[in-house]
């Protein structure tokens, strides 16, 4: 059977735009040390509430015995954020590798294996996490999000590690800031060197419509402002968004 003569051009120019994505991104430089992590589960990403059902999709999920309600806690589960919460990481790493602890692990107090390893810069457990697809987007108990936790925590290689494997630097926290904003919120210049590396915008707002500036002048958190004026951080519209 022959192909009509405008799907054929067509799959051709697919193929002409394909191949020349592959010689695109073989040029990219060896060095840099923002390219793309390699062998990481594709990023979890949180379903939107609210989001209509077709029939099949409820029958699939009035069959599937977690679907609604709250899921039966994993004993390996709630093992594994006793061990990161009293830092055994050790311990952590053991029970995620073997198995008897999932990446989205929670307990009765909804914990978060990513921020907690996160917040302690424990780089090993993280990268764990991540290649075993871990959803970035949860929240921790204090309403941080695991790259804001890092941040603001001051975990310079833990920020880079996460934003290579592509975390959102975007994203809200419970409290409305990103992780850059968090890291101007206490200061952390050597954050701020992490993100404008990775060519994170920094004129994003948070939930209040404020900039890094505006957070960072509000928290007096001078050499952070010092550096985000340097930076290009406009003046003329801190404050006034």
């Amino acid at each position: 059977m022959r192909l009509d003569a405008r799907v054929a051009a067509a799959l051709r120019a697919t193929a002409t735009a394909s191949l020349a994505g592959v010689v695109l991104l073989g040029t990219a430089r060896a060095e840099d040390d923002y390219r793309p992590l390699t062998g990481f589960a594709p990023l979890v990403v949180q379903e939107t509430r609210g989001t209509p059902m077709n029939r099949w999709q409820w029958e699939s999920r009035l069959r599937t015995a977690d679907g609604f309600g709250p899921s039966a806690l994993r004993e390996g589960d709630t093992a594994l954020l006793a061990a990161a919460r009293a830092a055994r990481w050790s311990e952590a790493m053991e029970l995620l590798k073997s198995g008897k602890a999932g990446a989205n692990a929670r307990d009765e107090l909804d914990g978060n294996p990513l921020v907690l390893a996160a917040r302690a810069g424990q780089d090993a457990v993280v990268r764990e996490l991540l290649k075993r697809g871990v959803d970035t987007t949860r929240i921790g108990e204090d309403g941080f999000t695991a790259l804001g936790a890092a941040a603001f925590a001051g975990q310079r290689s833990t920020v880079r590690l996460m934003l290579r494997a592509g975390v959102d630097a975007t994203r809200w926290g419970a409290s409305g800031q990103t992780a850059l904003h968090l890291a101007s919120i206490a200061g952390r210049v050597e954050i701020l060197d992490e993100f404008s590396r990775a060519q994170i915008d920094i004129e994003m707002l948070n939930r209040q419509r404020e900039s890094a500036l505006d957070v960072a002048a509000a928290a007096g958190q001078q050499d952070a402002m010092g550096w985000l004026i340097k930076a290009g951080a406009d003046l003329q519209l801190a404050g006034r968004r």
